[in-house]
C-alpha cells in the first residue's frame, strides 16, 4: 500500500500580504494542474478567489481605517486560510488514492509531507435523531480545529458536502425518511488528517 500523504499550504505565518500572494499562487496551481479537477473541488474556484479579493480590499481598508477595519482584515485572514484548509483536505483525499500523492499534492503548490501510515480516523458516531435529521458526532484530538463534514447518498461513490465547522457535533437535516446515508469526516489542524472510514445509517 503507497505511503499516505499529507499537505501544507503555510498560509498561516505569512503576513496579510503575504497570505493574499501565496493564495493567488496556490489557485493558479491548483487551476492547472493534472491531477485534480477543480469542478469537483468542495469550493468553487470563483468563491475562493472572492475570498483572496475580500481579504486584499480588507488590508486596503485596514492601512487607512480604526480599529474596526484591522480586525476586519484579521477576520478576513482567518476566513482564508480556513478556505484553504478545506480545499487542502479535498486534495489530499483525492491524492492519497493516486498512484503518485506525492506529485499531485504538490502540482497544486501544497507541500507534501508523509503521514507515515495508512490508518483513516474512524470514530464516527451516527445517530438517526426522527424527523429526517440525522446527527454526526466526532472527537476532537490535539490541534484539530475544524471538521470537514461529508455525506454520500450513492454508498459512498460521490460524496456531497455537509459542512465545514469548529464543531465536533452536526446535524443533517430534511432528510427522507427510510433512505440509507453514508458519512465521513476529516479533522483540520496545522495539517489536514485522513478522512474517517466511511459510515451509514437509515434516516428515520
Amino acid at each position: 500500500m503507497n505511503n499516505k500523504f499529507r499537505a501544507a499550504h503555510n498560509l498561516s505565518a505569512l503576513t496579510p500580504d503575504g497570505k493574499v500572494n501565496k493564495a493567488m499562487d496556490l489557485v493558479a496551481k491548483i487551476k492547472a494542474s493534472t491531477f485534480i479537477n477543480v469542478t469537483k473541488l468542495p469550493l468553487n474556484i470563483a468563491d475562493v478567489e472572492t475570498a483572496i479579493k475580500n481579504l486584499d480590499t480588507a488590508i486596503a481598508s485596514a492601512t487607512s481605517g480604526g480599529a474596526g477595519a484591522v480586525s476586519h482584515m484579521h477576520e478576513m485572514e482567518r476566513v482564508l486560510v480556513s478556505v484553504f484548509n478545506l480545499l487542502k483536505a479535498y486534495i489530499v483525499l483525492e491524492a492519497n488514492n493516486m498512484s503518485d500523492p506525492k506529485s499531485a499534492i504538490e502540482s497544486t503548490g501544497l507541500s507534501a509531507v508523509s503521514g507515515g501510515g495508512t490508518t483513516a480516523v474512524s470514530e464516527l458516531s451516527l445517530s438517526a435523531l426522527g424527523n429526517g435529521i440525522i446527527g454526526l458526532s466526532v472527537p476532537r484530538g490535539k490541534g484539530e480545529a475544524a471538521f470537514v463534514y461529508q455525506y454520500s447518498v450513492d454508498a459512498g461513490t460521490t460524496w456531497l458536502m455537509l459542512e465545514l465547522s469548529k464543531l465536533a457535533y452536526v446535524e443533517l437535516k430534511g432528510q427522507t425518511p427510510g433512505n440509507t446515508l453514508t458519512f465521513r469526516y476529516a479533522p483540520i489542524g496545522k495539517v489536514a488528517g485522513a478522512f474517517s472510514q466511511p459510515k451509514s445509517i437509515m434516516v428515520i
